[in-house]
Parts: structure tokens; C-alpha cells; sequence
């Protein structure tokens, strides 16, 4: 679990702006600020088919790419840049679906780099085909666990504007009630 205020690049009328970014689980959330993470996070990428490029000429900047997001990122120096880039390749690493070197870390699953194996393309196609669907499955059950995180957050909402709301007719059904009494004992 990673955290700290970064620029984003947003557009060219509103240029870098401030964001709270959140590493966890192999996901990249951001918000923008600290204090609006219980509402939910204003995007997020899965980390698993993620390029990270660090710019050629901003020491600070690094870019997160994947498909066709991109997200790109200012740190306050190089250190921290450094620090983050370091941290999103290890959580990469950690999932298992970083790159085709962790693929061979594993004991039990097929080199993608060696063709002189003895397999055939028939089930070296059908591996990839699995490790792209395993890709799939990693990336929703990240969504599901954001959207889970923002139902809950919604219904505490919810549940806060109900109080609210009971409190409030409360309040107006105990001002009648005082008001009706002076009524009564003027008569």
C-alpha cells in the first residue's frame, strides 16, 4: 500500500494539477486529495499489461500506459519518481502477470521465449491465450473490488442523508409539538 500527492497532466487549459494517488493491489487509483477518497476514486488503471516510461527529459515525470490510457505523472524530484517507478514494477512483479521474465519464474508455467522447447505453436498459442484470459480475470476482479469500495461508500452516504432526513422531521415534529402546547395553554 502506496500513497502521495503527485501532478497530473490534465489537459492544456488546466495543465498539472495536484492528485492523491493510491497504490494497491495492483491498481493505480487516483483522487484529487487526500480527503475524497471515501467518495471514490476519479480513475484507476490495472497494473498487470502496464508501461511505465520514465520521460527522456523531465527527471520528474514518468508516463503509465495502457492500451490506449495514458496517464502521466509529475513526482515533487527524481528520488521520488525513482521510488514509485520501483514500487509499480514490483507490484507487476508480484501479481505474476508483469512481463514474459515473470513468467519464467515460475516453476510451472511454460517459457514464452523458448522455442526450442519442444512445444508446438498449437499450445504455446493456447498458453497465451490462457495467460491473456488469467490478464482478463486479474483486471476485473480489480474493477469489481473499486466498484465494491465505491457501492460501500455510496450506501454510507446514503445511509448518512437517511439519518439526516429522520433527524431533521425530528426536529420539525417536536417544534409542532411546542408549539401546539402554547396553543393549548393560551386557551
Amino acid at each position: 500500500f502506496f500513497f502521495f500527492f503527485f501532478l497530473q497532466w490534465t489537459n492544456y487549459i488546466h495543465g498539472w494539477q495536484d492528485r492523491w494517488v493510491v497504490l494497491k493491489r495492483n491498481t493505480l487509483s487516483y483522487y484529487k486529495s487526500e480527503d475524497e477518497t471515501e467518495y471514490g476514486c476519479r480513475g484507476s488503471i490495472c497494473l498487470s499489461k502496464a508501461v511505465i516510461t520514465p520521460h527522456d527529459f523531465d527527471e520528474c515525470r514518468f508516463d503509465i500506459s495502457v492500451n490506449d490510457s495514458v496517464w502521466y505523472l509529475r513526482a515533487q524530484d527524481p528520488d521520488h519518481r525513482q521510488q514509485w517507478v520501483d514500487a509499480i514494477e514490483q507490484h507487476k512483479t508480484e501479481s505474476g502477470y508483469a512481463s514474459e521474465s515473470s513468467l519464467r519464474r515460475h516453476g510451472s508455467m511454460v517459457s514464452l521465449v523458448s522455442g526450442a522447447s519442444g512445444y508446438s505453436a498449437t499450445s504455446t498459442s493456447s498458453f497465451k491465450k490462457g495467460h491473456s484470459l488469467r490478464e482478463k480475470l486479474a483486471e476485473m476482479e480489480t474493477f469489481r473490488d473499486i466498484l465494491c469500495r465505491q457501492v460501500d461508500t455510496l450506501q454510507k452516504y446514503f445511509d448518512a442523508c437517511a439519518d439526516a432526513v429522520s433527524k431533521d422531521e425530528l426536529q420539525r415534529d417536536k417544534g409542532k409539538t411546542v408549539i401546539e402546547n402554547y396553543y393549548l395553554h393560551r386557551i
